[in-house]
Order: C-alpha cells, then sequence, then structure tokens
C-alpha cells in the first residue's frame, strides 16, 4: 500500500510541472542583458499579431524571432534566458509579474 501512494504522489508532482510556455507566456518581461526583443515584453494569445511563444519558439507577427533556453527561478523572481533564432546571440529577461 505504501508503494502505492509513494508512485501516485510522485505521478501527481509530475503532473503538476509548469513548462517554459506555460511560464514565460503569462508574465511581464524587463530586459537585463544581451540579445533584446525589446525593453519590456509581454505574449499575447494572438499569433498573426505581436509577441507569442509555442514550444520553446517566440514568434514576432508570425515569424520566428527567438528560442527559450531555460526559466530559472531566483528566490523571488523568474530569469529567462533565450537565444536569437540563428543561436548568435544570448539574452536574458527578469520577470515582473503576472501580465494582465
Amino acid at each position: 500500500m505504501k508503494i502505492i501512494t509513494c508512485l501516485s504522489a510522485i505521478l501527481l508532482l509530475i503532473g503538476c510541472q509548469q513548462t517554459n510556455e506555460d511560464i514565460v507566456s503569462v508574465r511581464k518581461w524587463k530586459a537585463s542583458d544581451g540579445y533584446n526583443l525589446g525593453d519590456m515584453i509581454t505574449f499575447s494569445g494572438n499569433k498573426t499579431g505581436g509577441l507569442y511563444i509555442s514550444n520553446d519558439t517566440i514568434y514576432r507577427d508570425g515569424r520566428p524571432e527567438a528560442l527559450v533556453v531555460s526559466t530559472e527561478y531566483n528566490i523571488d523572481h523568474y530569469v529567462l534566458t533565450l537565444h536569437s533564432i540563428d543561436h548568435k546571440q544570448t539574452g536574458k529577461y527578469i520577470d515582473k509579474g503576472r501580465a494582465e
């Protein structure tokens, strides 16, 4: 019985983890250093206008602009690291709260 309970708890924890896309798409981001998509960015659900994210790719007006490398949680905020689409530049953004 303990084994079933432990396995259930592990599966629940794994199933509740957020993806990079979930984290990035609902927050406001301020440019920190390196590659820059704009001083302050937010993502829309509109795939034809503005910035939106799908999987690990950031699109602007329907064209791929950057790739999400990672999101890390540091004490009280997330840090977003991305690469330019050609992998020649890396940039960092700091989480500034949930987008409204």
